[in-house]
């Protein structure tokens, strides 16, 4: 009796010094995390409205259609007047591209390579206004498994139907390897920019809607825990299935190439802006303040291992 006594004095002293704060859960802006703005294209009578991110044509339109602009660009508009010109727009009317990485448990490292992939989202209206219909094409490249049990992804499309492109991510999405692809050592490359590895999915949606077309990106556990990415304002599920028990996303998605952390590494030791991006206090991830703690090759997203033209292999 004595010694439970002591036991349980000695807890109350423990407890009574821990602050409250310690037991906090971190509050993340779950808007912040998206890559994307979400807005209206403005318009004028008579003329075409020309939307750029960066050097990068992202929409043509005489709507006030919604659309999204990738957060650390630079936007132009421009306004051409109508039947003067062809806007050439190789690829369709609306692209966007962006890395999604996830974490497979609520207890992880946070290095956020457990599954990375590269998304080029391709919008295209077929037919005429407004009986026109919506065709959404998805290029899913694998960039890196470094999770050491089976997960299964998929998304959960705008129409709220959950699709799965695999139920095995290395065995289907990474043939032929077994432990860890692309987050231990940068000069063992495992390319994946070919039609083998990349997954091309077509969604198409009858008549047309001004909304944007918002697609869930998620993983499935072995625990059979579903765990979503965050790629807009406009979230899904519950907090269950997006944080960690740490507060953090179980899921980011930054646009374009991303330079996933190495194996075990933190993602805030690789990019010190990260906390920052999550909390709600800075648009952008920010840039690499570790090169050593990233996935880093020179000629990263430049042809060398991303492909940035996926369109190009279906042809």
């Amino acid at each position: 009796m004595k010694k439970i006594l002591i036991l349980l004095i000695t807890l109350f002293v423990i407890t009574s010094c821990i602050n409250d704060d310690d037991f906090k859960t971190q509050q993340v802006d779950l808007k912040n995390i998206a890559p994307f703005i979400e807005k209206t294209a403005t318009v004028k009578e008579d003329y075409l409205t020309i939307i750029k991110s960066d050097d990068d044509t992202i929409v043509v339109t005489c709507l006030p259609i919604k659309y999204k602009f990738p957060k650390g660009t630079k936007e132009t508009i421009l306004y051409s007047p109508l039947f003067s010109q062809k806007i050439d727009m190789p690829y369709g009317l609306d692209i966007h591209q962006y890395t999604v990485a996830f974490e497979d448990t609520r207890n992880g490292d946070n290095d956020y390579n457990d599954f990375v992939c590269f998304i080029t989202r391709q919008k295209e209206e077929i037919g005429n206004w407004p009986e026109w219909t919506v065709k959404i094409t998805m290029y899913i490249q694998p960039v890196a498994f470094g999770a050491g049990t089976i997960l299964q992804f998929g998304m959960t499309l705008p129409d709220g139907r959950d699709t799965i492109f695999t139920n095995n991510i290395q065995r289907d999405m990474f043939p032929n390897t077994t432990g860890f692809v692309n987050t231990t050592d940068v000069n063992d490359i495992y390319e994946t920019a070919d039609t083998n590895h990349i997954i091309k999915y077509t969604y198409y949606q009858i008549g047309r809607s001004y909304e944007t077309y918002n697609f869930h990106p998620f993983i499935i556990n072995s625990s059979g825990e579903k765990f979503y990415a965050i790629t807009n304002s406009n979230s899904i599920g519950s907090t269950t299935n997006i944080l960690s028990i740490t507060g953090y996303p179980m899921g980011i998605a930054t646009p374009g190439a991303f330079l996933h952390p190495m194996e075990k590494i933190n993602i805030v030791n690789g990019y010190s802006g990260f906390n920052n991006w999550i909390m709600g206090n800075s648009n952008t991830i920010g840039n690499v303040t570790n090169q050593d703690n990233v996935f880093y090759t020179s000629n990263w997203g430049t042809g060398g291992i991303i492909d940035h033209q996926p369109q190009k292999l279906f042809k």
